[in-house]
């Protein structure tokens, strides 16, 4: 999520969500999309000296068993069609996989201090910013590519009770992160380029605390301008900081999750599952992190 800070592994959408971790954390994200492709990310974030944030990730996406179909279009003679389609059922078609694979290295620094708009009281910010430098390998049936790809992107949470001046109000984060800046250029083993094109993700979270059962909601809305007419939507409950439950609308589906956090021999392990049905199938993510 674009504006959810101290999210270790926002940094795919947001590279400044790794600002304000206190622990090292380690995560691993596994996703089965719709039962055709397979994603996992991995990575590590370190809280550095003065207020700066290193992680490092890898991550990948596979689709198996893509089923190669030969160009029959170039036989004239519609006995040899005949006699190419009979034997392609017969034998089987070949099969190939696409692979994607990236590693990404993230840099970020929080920044935080106070102003006085309009002489009014004081109110204090928090303003993470970070980079991503990616490099990126595609693997298609016989073909390869890779490239680099930057992201940079910032937030700005302040605490509404400074803003309106009740004491029971949480905060308001506001999110921006321009990925593959300026587009990022993959190039092919035939001499062929592809671009991912600059995406621009905006977004906002109002995280709101409820004291008298120990909980805190989230509301998250969030958008792509690649993709103007699909807004993305959340809501999280968060009790006793244990337990979490979620819902999300994107792309016309619904959303829901569950998330925990438990000790084993003293360290934090928190474990996160989300499910998702879809016209495709459906989608199952599990998520696990670590700090010490």
């Amino acid at each position: 999520v674009v504006a959810d800070l101290g999210n270790p592994s926002g940094f795919n959408v947001c590279p400044a969500s790794i600002g304000g971790i206190h622990n090292k954390v380690i995560y691993l994200l596994l996703i089965n999309q719709y039962g055709l492709a397979e994603y996992f990310s991995a990575g590590i974030v370190i809280p550095l000296r003065r207020n700066h944030f290193i992680g490092v990730n890898t991550s990948g996406f596979m689709i198996d068993n893509l089923q190669y179909r030969p160009d029959l279009s170039g036989l004239k003679s519609l006995e040899a069609r005949r006699d190419s389609i009979r034997s392609l059922l017969n034998n089987g078609f070949e099969s190939f996989n696409d692979l994607e694979f990236a590693a990404t290295i993230t840099f970020a620094k929080m920044n935080q201090g106070s102003f006085s708009p309009l002489l009014l009281n004081p109110i204090i910010y928090k303003l993470p910013i970070g980079i991503n430098i990616r490099l990126i390998r595609k693997k298609l049936y016989e073909l390869e590519s890779s490239g680099i790809g930057f992201d940079i992107g910032a937030m700005l949470s302040l605490p509404m009770s400074d803003l309106f001046s009740y004491k029971w109000l949480g905060t308001l984060s506001f999110g921006l992160s321009i990925n593959h800046a300026f587009g990022t250029h993959l190039f092919w083993n035939n001499d062929k380029q592809d671009i991912i094109p600059m995406q621009l993700i905006t977004g906002i979270n109002i995280r709101q605390p409820i004291q008298k059962i120990h909980s805190h909601i989230s509301i998250l809305v969030q958008q792509n301008n690649l993709y103007p007419d699909d807004r993305q939507f959340g809501f999280e409950l968060t009790s006793f900081q244990r337990l979490s439950l979620r819902m999300g609308y994107e792309n016309e589906t619904m959303q829901g999750g569950i998330g925990f956090l438990a000790k084993i021999n003293k360290i934090p392990i928190r474990i996160d599952y989300s499910f998702s049905d879809h016209i495709l199938g459906s989608a199952h993510r599990l998520g696990l992190q670590f700090k010490f």
